[in-house]
């Protein structure tokens, strides 16, 4: 788990730090850094607990067409980024300043403004709660009569770090995720850093204010999710699909559901 402790862990330290300029960037793109065995203070577990402060409480942002989870500093001034896929295998932090930009900065934005009991355990969550073969085959046949030729599109309900992304329901340029869970989507960025929209907030607000219209989505999704909605929360996300919702309860086998909430098909 990864809580405000671990942050503020880190807040203390990173001033502490004796950081390394990185002369080879020094023109085109001024940082510092830190690595495992060059610098005092710092063993193998703290870049670790590092990396998942950094991608629990940081944000994504651009450098020109890579996407990367940066925390920046209370006062505004330096931000820390690392580079590692597996945050397990972290050895390495970096440190910039953040008055220089690089490229459009068009990154999702995953910052809900809500707490919710998902964030502590965001970055490990995938190899806690890893999906089955078994899970992904039923997945992919039940829903293979309402794909077509075409990746289609589809709304990701209760979203967390991507599963539907993970089981190719889809591409990242036809999907987009709703969750009021900022790590988590931090952590479906990290993953599909080309996917094509983020929503954080709950699906109940995106459906109050009107986000999206009925039919807008051929797929919806509420994989894990369903259990948490209530029945009109239910009935409004199944009119936003013009094929198929699809349902995985954390019990009980996956349900197909209609534009109109009647099931279709179960497996």
């Amino acid at each position: 788990m990864t809580t405000e402790e671990d942050l503020a862990w880190w807040l203390t330290l990173a001033p502490q730090l004796d950081w390394t300029f990185a002369r080879t960037y020094a023109e085109t793109a001024p940082h510092s850094y830190v690595v495992l065995n060059r610098t005092t203070g710092m063993t193998r577990e703290d870049y670790v607990r590092a990396a998942h402060v950094i991608c629990t409480f940081g944000e994504p942002a651009k450098f020109f067409t890579t996407t990367s989870i940066y925390l920046t500093s209370p006062d505004g001034r330096v931000k820390w980024w690392t580079m590692d896929r597996d945050l397990s295998r972290t050895d390495l932090v970096n440190q910039a300043t953040t008055e220089r930009l690089y490229g459009v900065q068009n990154a999702p934005s995953t910052y809900s403004g809500t707490h919710t009991s998902y964030d502590a355990i965001a970055t490990v969550h995938d190899e806690q709660d890893p999906t089955s073969e078994e899970e992904a085959r039923r997945l992919r046949e039940l829903a293979a009569p309402y794909i077509g030729d075409f990746p289609p599109a589809v709304l990701d309900v209760g979203c967390g770090t991507g599963r539907i992304l993970d089981l190719a329901l889809t591409t990242p340029d036809r999907y987009a995720g709703v969750d009021s869970s900022h790590p988590m989507l931090n952590m479906l960025v990290r993953k599909h850093p080309h996917v094509a929209a983020v929503y954080p907030m709950a699906i109940e607000q995106a459906v109050e204010s009107r986000l999206f219209t009925p039919g807008q989505f051929e797929i919806v999704t509420a994989y894990g999710s369903a259990a948490e909605l209530s029945a009109d929360a239910l009935q409004a996300v199944a009119r936003i699909a013009s094929r198929i919702l699809v349902l995985q309860r954390r019990t009980g086998p996956l349900e197909l559901l209609d534009p109109h909430g009647s099931v279709v098909a179960s497996g």
